[in-house]
């Protein structure tokens, strides 16, 4: 039973669908993923793209 296990296909199988949304259900950080959710995670990531959110200097004209 030390066998890894591939986590999304494991909610997959396991879990219904409102559980796979349900927060609770949800546990973020490294875990081992199957080579073809590993490509789609990649994918997904290159897709959204980088955010980055426009921070005021210090310098710039604020409303007073």
């Amino acid at each position: 039973m030390n066998e890894l296990v591939c986590g999304d296909c494991w909610r997959r199988d396991h879990l219904t669908f409102a559980q796979r949304l349900d927060p609770a259900f949800i546990r973020h950080g490294s875990r081992y993923l199957c080579p073809e959710h590993r490509t789609l995670r990649a994918e997904l990531c290159r897709a959204a793209g980088p955010v980055h959110r426009h921070v005021p200097d210090p310098t710039e004209n604020r409303a007073a």
